[in-house]
C-alpha cells in the first residue's frame, strides 16, 4: 500500500510534465552517457529481453518484491507473487506463446534512487483466435534497492487511434 501511495502522489506531480518534457535534457536515452541513466534502461532492456525469450524468473527480478501495477485492462496488481500469477495465467489462456517489442527507453532520473522511465512496446497476444495485445505506451517508476535499480510501479497504456482512422 506504502508503494501505491507513493507512486500515485509522484505521478500525479509528474504526469502535466511527462510527455511535454521528453526533449529536454532531463531526459536520456538509449545513447547516453549518463551511468545512472545507462543502468536504469540495462536493468529495463534486461527485464524486457528476458520476457521476449521466456525467462520470467529473470524478467521479474528487475522487480521489487512489492512492486504494483496498472496492467492494460485498468486493473491494479500488487506484490511480485501476484505480478507473477497473473502472467502464468495469461500464458495458460493465450493461443500462443506472445511476443513482444520494446523501444525508445527514455529515463529521468529524479533522485539518486528514484527515477521515471518511458518506452514504447508492442505484444502480438492471441487469445480465442482473437488478437488482444498491441501497441502500448509504457511508464515505470524504479527505486534503486541495495546497489540495483528495480521496478516498484509499472504501467501499460493501450495506444488506440481515434474513431474514424
Amino acid at each position: 500500500m506504502k508503494t501505491v501511495i507513493f507512486c500515485t502522489l509522484f505521478l500525479s506531480a509528474c504526469c502535466t510534465q511527462i510527455f511535454a518534457q521528453t526533449s529536454s535534457a532531463l531526459w536520456y536515452g538509449n545513447r547516453s552517457s549518463d551511468p545512472q541513466a545507462n543502468a536504469i534502461i540495462q536493468a529495463l532492456s534486461g527485464a524486457y529481453d528476458a520476457f521476449i525469450a521466456g525467462d520470467l524468473d529473470k524478467g521479474f527480478a528487475v522487480y521489487s518484491e512489492d512492486a504494483s501495477e496498472i496492467a492494460p485492462d485498468g486493473s491494479l496488481v500488487h506484490g511480485i507473487k501476484t505480478l507473477r500469477q497473473g502472467f502464468d495465467d495469461m500464458l495458460k489462456v493465450v493461443d500462443e506463446k506472445p511476443k513482444f517489442k520494446y523501444s525508445n527507453i527514455q529515463v529521468r532520473i529524479l533522485t539518486n534512487d528514484v527515477a521515471l522511465a518511458i518506452w514504447e512496446s508492442e505484444a502480438d497476444i492471441k487469445m480465442g483466435g482473437q488478437q488482444v495485445g498491441g501497441k502500448t505506451r509504457d511508464m515505470a517508476v524504479l527505486q534503486k534497492i541495495n546497489g540495483q535499480w528495480k521496478i516498484v510501479f509499472d504501467q501499460l497504456t493501450p495506444i488506440m487511434p481515434p474513431p474514424g482512422n
